[in-house]
């Protein structure tokens, strides 16, 4: 019997911007909730489950396939990058598996979305008074 549609599925798949190109839609075999990549010529179907360092030894272990999520700085939004050998892969880094039809998913761990990066207001020069002192003379000097 499938599994109910997971309640992150709505944030690693939203409506309207999606620079990831994910949509979530029931597998059309085995009818379990995946998260399809539809932002190539041909779709990628990966398990909703988020891999973390662990999980991502296990997908290697099974031959599984997996791409890595991307947070776009400033936002909630996340693309997709394929890791490319040993150098793509980074322990603290978050991904998907691929979906294999009636086998179980790697993981079932939520997705988190990204959180905004909170801008510090500037709060003026760190230079001395001396140091600011020596610019300001060069400055009237340089011309």
């Amino acid at each position: 019997m499938a599994r109910r549609k997971p309640p992150w599925l709505r944030l690693l798949c939203p409506k309207g911007v999606n620079p990831a190109h994910l949509t979530a839609r029931r597998c059309g075999t085995c009818h379990e909730w995946v998260a399809v990549d539809t932002g190539g010529p041909v779709e990628e179907v990966y398990d909703p489950g988020v891999l973390d360092a662990t999980d991502l030894t296990t997908a290697i272990i099974l031959g599984r396939g997996f791409i890595r999520i991307k947070p776009i700085a400033g936002t909630t939004l996340v693309t997709l990058r394929t890791p490319c050998g040993a150098r793509g892969i980074e322990p603290e880094g978050l991904y998907l598996a691929r979906h294999e039809c009636f086998h179980e998913p790697i993981s079932m761990k939520p997705f988190k979305p990204p959180r905004r990066s909170t801008r510090t207001a500037w709060a003026g020069p760190t230079a001395s008074a001396e140091e600011i002192r020596q610019f300001e003379t060069a400055w009237r000097n340089k011309q």
